[in-house]
C-alpha cells in the first residue's frame, strides 16, 4: 500500500436508518452488527491503528457511517470514545435529521458530513429521504449546523450529494453557499443492486447547474480558510494562502476500489462490482491479512483528495455540452513536409 501521509477508514457501523433512500448502497442483508459489543469495537480499531502506525502513518481518520449512526447515540459514543483512545481523528456521515444527538461529544468530532440530495420536499419523498412523510428543510438544516458549530466552533461541515434521476435538474449551489460549508462532494449514483445509475446527460446537467467553485470559496467560514488545505488534502498544508477547492466531484470510476470500508460485522468490503466482496473479520485476522482479501487502489484513494478528478469531470461536462471545442491543432495534416 502506498498511502503517503494519511488514511481514512469508513466504518459502516449499522444498516439501520430512519430513511429508506431508493439508491442506498448500505445494504448487507442485516448482518450481526458488532458495534453493540465494546470489546469488538476495540479489537477492530486497535487492529487498524496498529497496522498503519507500524507503516509510519499516524494520521488516521475513522469516518463513522451507516445506515444512520446518529440514531443510536449511546452506541455511537462508545465507538467515538474507542477511536479517541486509539488517537484517531473522528468524522461522522449522517442524513442530518438528528444532528442534536452528537452535540454532547461534538468537541471530539473533526468533521460532520451531511447527506443532502435535495432541498425540495417532493423530490426527497421520491428519493426516500423522509421519515413519516417529513423531510429536512433548508431552514432546519441551517439551524442544526449553527447549533453544532456552537458546540464545536472548529468542526468542519461537509455536504454529500448523490446525483440521481430525481434531483439532476435541481440547483443547490446558491443555498449551499449560504451554509458556509467547508466541502461539498458531488457523487454520481452508481449502478448497484439492479439500479442502472444516471445517464451522462443527467450527471453533467447537474454539474452544469451547480459547479460554481468561486461562489463556494467566497463563503468558506473565515476561521477555517487558513486551515482548509490540511482538511482537504495533507499535501497542500504548506500552501494555506492559495484558494482551496471546496467542490469535489466523484464519477463512477473514481469511486470504485478507492475506499477502505468496514462492514457492520467487522469485515473489510469493496465495491468493485454489482455485489460487495468481503474479507475475513478484523476481530479474527490482522488488518494486513484482511486487506489481502479485497482489491484496493491506493492511487485512486489519494486522487479523491486531489483536484484533478474533479477538473476531469468538469472538462467532460464542458465537452458534452459543447462549451469548449476539441483541440485538433496538435498535428496539421496540411503542413508541408520538407524533403529532409
Amino acid at each position: 500500500m502506498n498511502i503517503k501521509k494519511f488514511v481514512v477508514i469508513n466504518w459502516h457501523i449499522t444498516e439501520a436508518c430512519n430513511y429508506h433512500c431508493e439508491f442506498c448502497f448500505a445494504k448487507w442483508n442485516k448482518p450481526v452488527e458488532i458495534w453493540s459489543n465494546p470489546d469488538n469495537v476495540q479489537k477492530v480499531l486497535s487492529n487498524i491503528s496498529q497496522h498503519f502506525r507500524s507503516q509510519g502513518i499516524f494520521r488516521i481518520r475513522l469516518n463513522i457511517v451507516g445506515g444512520e449512526p446518529i440514531m443510536s447515540p449511546e452506541r455511537l459514543w462508545n465507538v467515538v470514545e474507542a477511536a479517541y483512545n486509539n488517537e484517531m481523528e473522528i468524522s461522522i456521515i449522517t442524513n442530518g435529521s438528528h444532528l442534536e444527538n452528537i452535540r454532547p461529544f461534538a468537541h471530539l468530532i473533526s468533521q460532520v458530513g451531511i447527506s443532502i440530495d435535495s432541498l425540495d420536499h417532493e423530490t426527497n419523498m421520491k428519493i426516500g429521504r423522509e421519515c413519516g412523510g417529513k423531510t429536512i428543510c433548508f431552514d432546519a438544516l441551517r439551524q442544526k449546523i449553527e447549533d453544532l458549530r456552537k458546540a464545536n466552533p472548529d468542526i468542519k461541515i461537509k455536504l454529500n450529494t448523490v446525483v440521481s434521476k430525481h434531483n439532476f435538474n435541481e440547483v443547490l449551489v446558491e443555498r449551499f453557499a449560504e451554509l458556509h460549508i467547508d466541502k461539498w462532494k458531488i457523487l454520481r449514483q452508481r449502478p448497484f443492486n439492479g439500479n442502472s445509475g444516471v445517464s451522462d446527460y443527467q450527471f453533467y446537467a447537474f454539474l452544469r447547474n451547480n459547479f460554481n467553485e468561486n461562489l463556494m470559496q467566497a463563503n468558506v467560514p473565515k476561521p477555517h480558510k487558513d486551515l482548509l488545505a490540511a482538511f482537504i488534502a495533507c499535501e497542500d498544508i504548506e500552501k494555506p494562502n492559495e484558494p482551496q477547492q471546496v467542490i469535489f466531484v466523484e464519477d463512477n470510476d473514481a469511486m470504485t476500489e478507492s475506499y477502505l470500508m468496514v462492514s457492520p460485522n467487522g469485515r473489510l468490503f469493496q465495491n468493485g462490482s454489482d455485489e460487495y466482496t468481503y474479507s475475513r473479520p478484523l476481530t479474527e485476522v490482522s488488518f494486513a491479512n484482511a486487506l489481502s482479501d479485497i482489491k484496493f487502489d491506493s492511487k485512486k484513494f489519494e486522487s479523491r483528495y486531489a483536484s484533478w478528478p474533479t477538473q476531469n469531470a468538469v472538462n467532460e461536462m464542458e465537452y458534452f455540452f459543447h462549451l469548449v471545442e476539441d483541440n485538433y491543432d496538435d498535428f496539421d495534416c496540411f503542413t508541408e513536409l520538407s524533403d529532409d
